[in-house]
């Protein structure tokens, strides 16, 4: 004999008491839990995607609930998302907007910023409330993060050709100890006392080049060790005046000499 068995106002389960949700749920919705008794219908977070509506950037971005794929829409940028834990969502972006990387709040691939364009979608993960990870970023036109995203960002191991001017601002040293750590190009200037031309950092297979105005008031230089220069240019800069001199790093010595002579 065939019959049917209906289950209601089950109110407790190990002791918990249970809220069922007052009417099914939308397709392709799964029954959860809050983990405090209360079951509802919501997006399969861990299985199919389901889109939800747009979301509106802002800073902080709002990550909605009940779908897990949304479209990011206008141009505000942000660093910070408001968002449930353990969410795994995808945004699409529609317009061109930062992204910047707040450490331990929204981590980005690489710790650096990323500006969006039309089509770009990013995977995203809450490690906890309002706590993201990137962990996937995807450009529309298909090309790297890395090398097509970062305004202001060379790649070090390909050849570049660059169309704006470039700059190495100058370091102002009142002594003759030089860091390479601290710039290229230097600015020396001395009217007194018998300082030893040193450069520190000198960093193995680096090449490091530049230049070195050095203002002379009335100071006598002598050359340590691993700087090389020849006698005759190093009689020459120690009388009063200005000059330009060029140096190059083999990582082990610096080698010096003069570029001009103005006065």
């Amino acid at each position: 004999m065939a019959s049917t068995l209906a289950v209601d106002k089950i109110k407790t389960l190990s002791g918990v008491a249970i809220g069922w949700p007052d009417a099914d749920g939308a397709a392709n919705t799964i029954l959860g839990t809050d983990g405090l008794g209360q079951l509802s219908f919501r997006a399969d977070s861990a299985g199919e995607v389901s889109k939800g509506a747009d979301i509106a950037s802002a800073d902080p971005l709002v990550i909605t609930t009940g779908a897990n794929y949304f479209i990011c829409t206008g141009t505000t940028g942000f660093n910070d998302m408001t968002v449930a834990a353990n969410r795994h969502f995808y945004l699409e972006f529609s317009g061109i907007l930062t992204m910047t990387h707040n450490a331990g709040v929204l981590d980005l691939p690489s710790g650096l910023p990323i500006a969006t364009a039309v089509g770009d979608v990013g995977e995203f993960y809450s490690t906890a409330a309002n706590v993201v990870t990137c962990v996937n970023y995807t450009r529309a036109d298909g090309t790297a993060i890395v090398a097509s995203n970062l305004t202001n960002t060379a790649i070090t191991t390909t050849d570049q050709s660059w169309t704006g001017s470039q700059r190495a601002t100058h370091v102002a040293n009142t002594d003759a100890q030089f860091d390479l750590n601290t710039g290229q190009n230097f600015i020396m200037s001395i009217s007194s006392g018998t300082p030893v031309l040193t450069f520190s950092n000198r960093v193995a297979g680096s090449g490091q080049s530049g230049f070195i105005k050095f203002v002379n008031g009335g100071t006598v230089l002598s050359a340590h060790g691993n700087t090389k220069i020849d006698a005759n240019f190093l009689a020459t800069i120690n009388a009063v005046g200005t000059y330009l001199i060029s140096y190059f790093c083999d990582g082990t010595d610096v080698w010096l000499t003069t570029s001009a002579i103005y006065s």
